[in-house]
């Protein structure tokens, strides 16, 4: 029989940590292994799975058994007190039943938190994190009412960082990006995170298109609702061009909530501008990726930016504030341009690229040659077995 392995993940729904788990996935099942997918499931979106404070002597943490991306076994898991985050990822008795079942415990993920069921069991584990607990929730906070800021000082935040250094001593952690790994090593100093693991990209699937969108159009992936991704900055810009005469257009794809984007676009007069598209699925992403004139990171904090990678694979060059992660492969006049967050400075670099032909071709044509090199799957692959070994040393796959 093969040797199941139990990834702990966030909900297989959208944006890069999805992305994370499919490739890894992929990889274990290329070598005999079974994976399984695991993950907790918010409240609000199936209630009944956890148990929130006030029926804490009624029920009882349950799961459901899913599907996950269509061909891998899946577990969505509840929690007591969702209400606290840190809660989310305790080994419940769900929880403890998958890691029986399984014979290997590894953690794709934003922030540590979903290797918390390894780490208070007391498995070895291997965790591919991108960013740190604090950086993953900053932005949301300052959104919270104050009944909510008040709990989340007081218990929360408490609670989330011990666990958080609970995570970062106890198992093998690669970090998504030299950026992440300086961060996560902030945190825990005793961690000691060493290795980086970069996204892998398909460069076969994602690939530069052989005819040229004639219209200028940019664009960005992921969650756009989430206050991170400052979506506000990408819309300012986008009026910016358009004040100068460059009709440039916009699309947004990755969220399923959008009411409050679509305000921030109605607001600023852009509805015959902008597209903005719900959840995609993985294989319409090179299309619409390779049609784009620029691709756009507008964003607060980033470990990485997935899907920047995916566009410099198709040829299109990226623009980026300095956040984090995407100043690694966001090279300054190379690859793209990397601007200060203020839309005059990321709307003077759209026009630049856009009313330029041969600045577009030569930055696009770096920015593939860059992917090819450094942020290949071939690379990611043997990076991930050979910290994988140092995790599991007598593991095998069957």
């Amino acid at each position: 029989m093969p040797t199941r392995v139990l990834i702990s993940t966030l909900p297989p729904f959208a944006g890069g940590v999805t992305e994370l788990t499919r490739l890894v996935s992929g990889w274990l099942t290329e070598r005999g292994y079974a994976p399984v997918v695991a993950y907790y499931e918010p409240y609000t979106a199936t209630p009944r799975l956890s148990v929130p404070a006030y029926k804490l002597l009624v029920n009882r943490v349950a799961e459901e058994r899913r599907l996950a991306f269509g061909e891998y076994e899946g577990h969505a898991v509840g929690c007591w007190m969702p209400e606290l985050e840190f809660t989310h990822y305790l080994p419940t008795r769900p929880w403890r039943g998958l890691i029986e079942s399984c014979g290997l415990h590894i953690a794709v993920t934003g922030n540590c938190l979903a290797a918390a069921p390894f780490a208070l069991s007391g498995r070895p584990f291997w965790a591919w994190v991108a960013t740190t607990w604090a950086d993953d929730r900053a932005e949301r906070v300052v959104t919270f009412p104050w009944y909510r800021r008040w709990l989340d000082r007081a218990i929360n935040s408490r609670g989330a960082l011990r666990l958080e250094k609970k995570v970062l001593t106890s198992g093998t952690i690669v970090a998504l990006s030299r950026y992440t790994r300086d961060a996560l090593n902030r945190v825990s100093p005793q961690a000691q995170v060493r290795e980086v693991m970069p996204m892998g990209i398909n460069t076969t699937c994602f690939r530069p298109s052989q005819s040229q969108n004639a219209l200028a159009k940019i664009g960005f992936i992921g969650r756009y609702e989430d206050p991170r991704k400052n979506i506000e900055l990408f819309l300012d810009a986008l009026v910016w061009c358009r004040e100068r005469g460059q009709p440039v257009t916009a699309v947004l794809a990755g969220a399923d909530k959008q009411s409050k984007v679509r305000r921030m676009v109605r607001e600023r007069g852009l509805q015959e501008a902008v597209e903005l598209k719900g959840i995609l699925d993985h294989e319409s992403l090179p299309a619409l990726l390779s049609g784009l004139s620029v691709f756009v990171v507008p964003s607060h904090q980033e470990g990485l930016c997935v899907a920047a990678l995916e566009a410099m694979a198709c040829g299109v060059p990226v623009i980026s504030t300095r956040c984090g992660g995407p100043e690694e492969f966001v090279r300054d006049g190379e690859t793209g341009f990397l601007v200060e967050a203020a839309a005059p400075d990321l709307g003077r670099r759209i026009l630049d690229i856009v009313r330029d032909d041969g600045l577009r071709s030569s930055l696009g044509a770096r920015a593939r040659s860059l992917i090819e090199k450094e942020y290949s799957e071939q690379r990611a692959n043997t990076l991930f077995w050979s910290t994988f070994q140092v995790a599991f040393p007598m593991s095998e796959a069957a």
